[in-house]
């Protein structure tokens, strides 16, 4: 995995990888964001907290997502 801190894409490329991928922006939650990513719930918090993968959104007190074109970048940027 890539050391380099994690930059949110312009919208002209979330609407190239969204176009790619063939889906549409929606809000990932923790078990799709895991089938996504392949990394699991504890290296991913891990990468997070060093600023290494796409900051996650509160929903709510005990919820959080990630937006799907944030995922794909972040997959792009590894060279996966």
């Amino acid at each position: 995995m890539s050391d380099k801190t994690f930059s949110p894409p312009s919208e002209e490329m979330r609407t190239k990888l969204l176009a790619r991928s063939g889906q549409c922006e929606r809000l990932v939650r923790e078990r799709d964001r895991r089938a996504i990513t392949g990394v699991s719930r504890t290296q991913w918090w891990s990468l997070e907290r060093k600023k290494l993968t796409p900051a996650r959104l509160r929903l709510g007190c005990n919820s959080v997502a990630w937006r799907l074109s944030d995922l794909l970048a972040w997959i792009e940027q590894q060279g996966v």
